[in-house]
């Protein structure tokens, strides 16, 4: 359970560093440049360059004004620029409680994202033991199975919710885990016990933004064997205040 990185050696991808170096010319004072600029900035071929400026203003990370004949940061850039903001301000203002509950309940504490159709865990503070329960940084799970990917998935529109259920893991049956994320929304809060990986338990509660909107799910997480989340004292007025706690600095009212 106690997963141990491995350093990995990457090769850089020399199409994606050149996009890279593209995006980079671009700056307060170089907001609008040529096809001539560009090239010359990068050291690249204007043939080169063309092929770049294409990808990426087909993906709209680049605009071309169709007047002047310059190009310009696309709205995607601002649209990632956006949402890495949120998750920065969100892994920011959960750092000191996170690290209080795995101080107090010896156990994993997590942090995870909807990203698509999975839930990613962002933020993770690891428990004292050395044997623990641990969750890859960016790894992209199921949200049918566990506390967290139900929590995430309560608050999800119900064809959102009945799709994850045709696609993704079920150890219960589609009427059942819907009475429980229907509970979830009720209860604000969930747990697991070896559902989505043998030996493993979970609890986990909803974070709010300003609009009442979920935006993460905080959870607990340890072996089954020692951890129970049914059997410890005021496990869920704990991880739900917690929760609600992270929610009002992030501007959430009750």
């Amino acid at each position: 359970m106690n997963i141990v990185g491995e350093e990995i050696n990457v090769q850089v991808n020399r199409s994606v560093q050149r996009a890279i170096d593209l995006l980079h010319c671009f700056d307060r004072e170089n907001n609008e440049l040529t096809l001539t600029e560009i090239a010359q900035k990068t050291g690249l071929a204007k043939s080169t360059t063309t092929r770049l400026l294409a990808t990426l203003e087909m993906n709209f990370f680049i605009e071309r004004n169709t007047s002047s004949n310059k190009y310009r940061l696309g709205r995607q850039l601002y649209f990632l620029g956006h949402a890495a903001g949120r998750s920065m301000q969100l892994i920011e203002m959960s750092k000191e409680i996170m690290v209080r509950l795995r101080d107090q309940l010896k156990e994993t504490i997590n942090l995870y994202v909807l990203e698509g159709e999975a839930r990613v865990c962002v933020q993770q503070y690891e428990s004292p033991y050395s044997v623990k329960h641990m969750i890859q940084i960016g790894q992209g799970l199921p949200l049918t199975v566990g506390a967290s990917g139900k929590v995430l998935l309560a608050y999800q529109a119900k064809k959102f919710i009945h799709e994850m259920m045709d696609k993704q893991t079920m150890v219960k049956t589609k009427h059942a885990l819907m009475q429980e994320l229907n509970q979830i929304v009720l209860d604000k809060y969930a747990d697991s016990i070896e559902e989505r990986e043998a030996g493993t338990s979970a609890a986990a509660a909803p974070i709010f933004n300003i609009n009442g909107e979920v935006v993460a799910a905080l959870s607990i997480s340890g072996p089954a064997n020692r951890f129970n989340p049914r059997k410890v004292a005021d496990l869920k007025t704990i991880l739900v205040a917690a929760a609600i706690e992270i929610s009002t600095s992030l501007g959430f009212e009750l």
